[in-house]
């Protein structure tokens, strides 16, 4: 199985568009850097306390709009409690290479699996429109063994792509906030109440928690393209439904109907450091939520794939 897999991935490395999808991810973190500077967020200023205040109200303002969603009314109410608590403790907030990271963590992960969606979606389908499928057919490999290679390499191509972009927001954050803050703790709001943990468990648990959402993208592209002979397809249709399906997840939390969503469950970082969105939700509900997803695309997918006549 191994050779098979290395197969495959020699197959995805060796495209220029790869080395492209990798510029993409670090062009992606640059930006939000840039982003940062120009909002003059990233360092602590002298009247840090006078900001802070300011902030405040504003936050009070959104939770007390009438037609403020749950996730803003949420949001609003965690940077308040978060702010009093820099207030009462006298902690400037300030920006380093490792918070920066840490807070970009979500947003790679959906930008990674995006682009891996492209991997994904081509990754079957293009071996049947190309006609190379019958010369991985005539080989000694099985078609479950050269499905779960495709699979395998697939998954190992977002979820290096996700390091590789984790890495880059540090490095490159760190040249423009400084490296300092190693040691330092991530403050988050559980129950109204201030926690901390170290900020490298707060990154590395970020990344762990966040795959979900990379799993269920890279395999719902991968499941169209192993079922259909269509690139574009599975393509489109996967790029469609994990970017409405992030969309909803946000616009929609709190609903008591999104326990049933998969997309909402594809974040489990509130288990650790934040609140589950709907009360109730534990994280083995979310976890073999997620899981029966998963088997249920491959369900659809593989067979479809073993028993396909190939011309």
């Amino acid at each position: 199985m191994i050779p098979f897999i290395r197969n495959e991935n020699m197959k995805i490395y060796k495209r220029k568009r790869t080395w492209v999808m990798i510029a993409i991810v670090l062009i992606y973190v640059l930006l939000q850097i840039v982003n940062l500077k120009t909002a003059d967020t990233s360092t602590a200023s002298d009247n840090w306390r006078a900001q802070l205040e300011q902030e405040n109200m504003q936050f009070r303002k959104e939770a007390a709009k009438p037609d403020a969603l749950k996730i803003e009314i949420k949001q609003a109410e965690k940077h308040l409690v978060l702010n009093q608590y820099y207030l009462d403790q006298n902690i400037p907030p300030s920006t380093n290479a490792w918070s920066f990271a840490v807070s970009q963590v979500q947003n790679i992960i959906f930008a990674v699996s995006l682009i891996s969606v492209i991997i994904a979606g081509e990754i079957v389908a293009a071996e049947f429109v190309s006609g190379t499928i019958k010369l991985l057919l005539t080989r000694s490999a099985s078609r479950t063994q050269i499905y779960l290679s495709k699979y395998i390499a697939a998954i190992l191509f977002g979820l290096l792509l996700s390091a590789v972009g984790i890495l880059g927001s540090i490095l490159l954050g760190g040249f423009i906030f400084g490296f300092d803050g190693l040691v330092d703790n991530y403050f988050y709001v559980k129950g109204q109440v201030v926690g901390k943990i170290p900020i490298l468990q707060a990154l590395l648990s970020g990344y762990v928690l966040n795959i979900p959402f990379l799993l269920i993208a890279i395999t719902l592209a991968f499941m169209i393209s192993a079922a259909f002979r269509s690139t574009t397809f599975s393509i489109v249709i996967s790029l469609l439904v994990s970017l409405t399906g992030f969309i909803i997840a946000i616009a929609m939390n709190g609903w008591a109907w999104t326990k049933y969503f998969v997309f909402s469950h594809t974040d489990l970082t509130p288990f650790l450091y934040g609140n589950p969105s709907v009360g109730g939700v534990t994280l083995g509900y979310s976890l073999v939520f997620v899981g029966l997803h998963l088997a249920v695309m491959h369900l659809i997918s593989y067979p479809i794939f073993v028993k396909r006549d190939v011309i």
